[in-house]
């Protein structure tokens, strides 16, 4: 999210129990948002489907995850280069030219991903209502996404992540109703819910365009900074790509089933990783940047170099207790997961077969969280080739390992499992092996005579 890292420093600064629980708050939102909400949507769904008419909710829950992983994936590439856009022109204090691209961006984003609706719901069976409603809820899904990566820091982020919350207890609230209390069934489901998000979308909209200043007449070129953040793009897609693909190559092998249950089984194994990655997220915005900025500081004031090779010991030190602050807290987590998971496949009604698919799919996530933590440092140390290449390595394994899996007639969740090692492993040494040359390699980097 756009300028939170500020946001996040303010909360902290205040050094009361309150203030740090809210920062935690705020870094759960920005973070995970997305996966509590398709978490929720999923469990209600399959809460509701006992003893109805399970076809229909099949088609209901399958229309909102593949309109979800699309936006996910197609999205993530828009809302990485806008949310770099909007921190730049928060840093130059330039927020005048925020309001006409990023309203520019919402408009070609959802009559893009209207256009993508259409297309998941045509691909999955011709249905007019059904369509209609995946199509719209596909293009507001996306619009809410953008106004979440740029919005919290421009205004604030309480305000932005209460709209969002807000419209997701309608949402649910509202499908619920409609299933239920007017008799629509699986459709009125889906129409609820679209609904609901409808009213997040308009809530988020007044709240982030009435913090924006007046429109400045200078001409804003937001191509640039596609140009300029084309590396980041490109790895926020693959990385998106890499989560889903295990999903997609099941439904082409196997089916719609199978692939439902990972899908579901991955919902809950993400879930799972919102504590890690929280954390993750709320120390590298803080005590990771305060290291890393320090260290940079001294390069720019011309600092001796007893001076900064300190200094870069103390981003060594902030790496190592990154790293093992996320593998103690998911080791935690995926423990006591491991151990729940029965039950929670009981509750939810799913097939007995699927504890093991969320056992496997909660390995995965393990794993493909620390690949995530290596992502993000090795973005903060500008090193966006090398994120670009664990990003495709990535999706490589992943899709390899799946594939052969399936092949193999073997679970398809181990898929994910073993091809998340080698990613996790290849991020987290080249962040060790950048924080530990790190004085010689900013020398080198730059050009003579500068």
């Amino acid at each position: 999210m756009a300028g939170i890292g500020w946001r996040l420093e303010r909360m902290l600064e205040r050094d009361t129990l309150a203030s740090t629980a809210q920062a935690y708050l705020v870094g759960v939102a920005v973070t995970c948002a997305p996966w509590l909400l398709t978490t929720a949507v999923l469990v209600t769904l399959r809460t509701l489907s006992r003893g109805a008419g399970l076809a229909d909710f099949g088609q209901v829950e399958l229309r909102i995850t593949l309109s979800y992983a699309a936006t996910l994936v197609l999205s993530a590439p828009i809302h990485v280069v806008v949310s770099r856009y909007v921190a730049d022109r928060l840093y130059e204090k330039r927020l005048e030219l925020v309001a006409r691209p990023l309203a520019a961006t919402l408009v070609a984003t959802m009559f893009g991903f209207l256009a993508v609706g259409a297309v998941v719901s045509t691909a999955i069976s011709p249905s007019l209502t059904l369509g209609v409603s995946t199509a719209l809820l596909t293009a507001i899904v996306a619009a809410q996404w953008l106004l979440l990566a740029v919005g919290g820091g421009m205004s604030s982020p309480a305000g932005v992540l209460r709209a969002f919350v807000g419209g997701a207890g309608t949402s649910v609230l509202a499908a619920i109703g409609l299933e239920r209390a007017a008799g629509l069934g699986a459709h009125g489901y889906l129409l609820g819910f679209t609904g609901g998000q409808a009213v997040a979308l308009a809530w988020m909209l007044v709240r982030i365009f009435r913090d924006l200043p007046a429109t400045s007449p200078e001409p804003v070129a937001l191509r640039a900074a596609f140009v300029k953040y084309r590396l980041l793009a490109a790895s926020a897609f693959l990385v998106q790509l890499a989560i889903w693909i295990d999903k997609l190559c099941t439904w082409f092998v196997r089916g719609t089933v199978e692939a439902s249950h990972l899908a579901t089984a991955g919902a809950l194994a993400w879930f799972v990783v919102i504590p890690a990655f929280t954390w993750i997220y709320l120390q590298i915005e803080t005590s990771f940047y305060r290291a890393f900025r320090r260290y940079y500081g001294r390069i720019e004031n011309g600092a001796a170099l007893a001076d900064l090779q300190a200094a870069a010991a103390a981003v060594r030190a902030e790496t190592v207790r990154l790293v093992r602050g996320a593998v103690t807290i998911q080791l935690v987590a995926l423990v006591l997961a491991g151990f729940a998971a029965p039950l929670v496949v009981d509750a939810l009604g799913l097939p007995p077969g699927t504890t093991l698919a969320v056992r496997l799919s909660l390995a995965a996530a393990s794993l493909q969280v620390l690949t995530l933590l290596g992502l993000l440092l090795l973005y903060y140390l500008d090193l966006q080739h090398e994120a670009l290449a664990v990003a495709g390595v990535q999706l490589g394994m992943l899709t390899l390992s799946t594939t052969l899996i399936l092949l193999l007639g073997l679970p398809p969740a181990l898929g994910a499992t073993l091809g998340s090692f080698v990613p996790a492993i290849v991020s987290l040494s080249l962040v060790v092996r950048a924080v530990g040359n790190l004085v010689p390699d900013t020398f080198q980097s730059q050009p003579f005579g500068r």
